[in-house]
């Protein structure tokens, strides 16, 4: 069959391929609940876990598609409609953020129950006291210096008329508490929940906007072949990537940074970008390599078209490193301590040290190494193997960014061993959570061509060349 003549329908078992992938997801979920019954704490990270992993890549898949028409890119036409297909699925994040949402108290108990029970997490034989006012051990009656400008607290012992020896001394356990307490007190105006689940809806209403009107317009523009939907789409790119940017940049800091509360980050909304643009150019350029393989793409994707995939999957994965070296170098560079923390949960020596060497080795030095040559990029098997090697340190590192963080919780030390410790929920989490982005993303793809056939510049993709 030629070009021409080509449907770029979906066909054979890709056609019903969705109802496996919402088999996969129901069991997985399923399961996930069921066992994390016993364990909600568990459940709560491992299925954030699964959540971030799969909503980078319809949240870079986003940025992908708006960057495409912001541009008017030629070359990406034939291409981009899979991107699309990922991009369509956020609407079904909505629904998937529900167990997030029922398990705030487990994932961020440490600023969500602040003001229910900070006088219950006092240290032992304290009351609660004021912002800035720390009342004295009751048994001696003592008073204690304010925090100093640094957020921590000295133990100043007390005299008493007639020069008695100081007592009432502050353990080191109970400095740090009364600082933590301090640091979340500070951010209450915008770490609690009423504010949270707000900027939740807001997050999801923004990305259910864009992504569904982008989507709207490629598929009717496949029926009524009017440049008008391609000239609406490259209208609208600007204001979206605007709002793309400040959504996601914000949720990065609700549901990952605001784990460790304590904790800041000026580049962390970047770095989460960074994140989700790697990932997805891994795992979309696989996504067009099988579908091309099983024709289902006809000859509207060619090894140009793949060497460009290959710049982009070689180009964002080292921005990813050059962000993810910016944020630690300077934070290890000022020695700030609330800094610090995120650091020292996966460097210290233990099982977190090896995850942490092994994603500077794995997703940035052999990929890097690997993808530099032109001729890798336009040779199929070597950019599939660094491509999948990247997509795999990918959810590596969203399990990086996540976990830590429940033996922080359960007051496990950073360099126990353990301290890393994999549950089958998070398998189960993570099959539950790709099952039903795929099945969302295989579905759309059963009903719409995989290319964008109405697209103006499709013939100019089609024949598309590298310089």
């Amino acid at each position: 069959m030629s070009a021409q003549e080509h449907d770029y329908k979906a066909s054979g078992s890709l056609a019903g391929a969705w109802k496996i992938a919402a088999g996969v997801g129901a069991v997985g979920i399923g399961g996930a609940l069921a066992m994390g019954a016993g364990d909600p704490k568990r459940f709560a990270f491992s299925y954030l876990f699964a959540f971030a992993a799969f909503l980078t890549l319809a949240v870079g898949a986003t940025f992908f598609v708006l960057i495409q028409h912001v541009t008017s890119a030629a070359w990406s036409v034939t291409t981009r409609r899979i991107a699309e297909f990922f991009m369509s699925a956020l609407p079904v994040f909505a629904l998937l953020f529900v167990p997030v949402a029922l398990h705030v108290d487990d994932l961020y108990g440490s600023w969500a129950n602040h003001e229910a029970h900070g006088a219950a997490h006092a240290p032992a034989g304290e009351h609660a006291a004021p912002h800035g006012e720390h009342a004295a051990p009751a048994e001696h009656g003592a008073e204690h210096a304010a925090p100093t400008e640094h957020g921590t607290e000295h133990a100043a012992p007390h005299h008493e008329a007639g020069g008695e020896e100081p007592r009432g001394f502050l353990s080191q356990e109970e400095i740090e508490h009364l600082a933590h307490t301090e640091v979340i007190t500070a951010k209450s105006g915008y770490l609690n929940k009423g504010f949270f689940f707000l900027r939740v809806a807001i997050y999801f209403a923004l990305w259910i906007l864009v992504s569904t009107r982008l989507f709207r317009n490629s598929t009717s523009q496949d029926a009524s072949r009017d440049h008008e939907w391609t000239r609406r789409s490259q209208g609208m790119a600007p204001w979206a990537i605007s709002v793309m940017a400040l959504s996601t940049t914000f949720a990065a800091f609700d549901w990952y940074m605001s784990l460790l509360p304590s904790w800041y980050s000026t580049i962390f909304g970047v770095y989460h970008f960074a994140a989700s643009m790697s990932g997805f150019f891994a795992f979309f350029t696989l996504t067009v390599m099988w579908l091309r393989k099983n024709g289902q793409l006809g000859e509207a994707v060619t090894v140009e078209h793949f060497h460009d995939l290959g710049k982009l999957t070689f180009g964002f994965n080292a921005f990813w490193a050059y962000i993810a070296f910016s944020q630690f170098f300077l934070i290890w560079y000022a020695g700030i301590p609330e800094e610090a923390e995120f650091y020292h949960m996966r460097w210290s020596d233990g099982p977190w040290k090896v995850v942490s060497a092994s994603l500077a080795i794995l997703h940035f030095v052999v990929p890097f190494v690997l993808l530099m040559s032109r001729n890798v990029k336009r040779n199929l098997s070597g950019l599939a193997a660094g491509a999948a090697l990247i997509f795999v340190m990918h959810i590596v590192e969203m399990y990086w960014l996540v976990m830590p963080n429940y033996a922080h919780a359960m007051n496990i030390p950073a360099g126990n061993d353990h301290a890393l410790s994999i549950s089958p929920l998070d398998l189960l989490s993570f099959l539950g959570v790709g099952g039903v982005f795929f099945a969302a993303v295989l579905f759309r793809m059963s009903k719409h061509p995989l290319v964008a056939l109405g697209d103006p510049r499709f013939e100019r993709s089609r024949h598309f060349e590298n310089a």
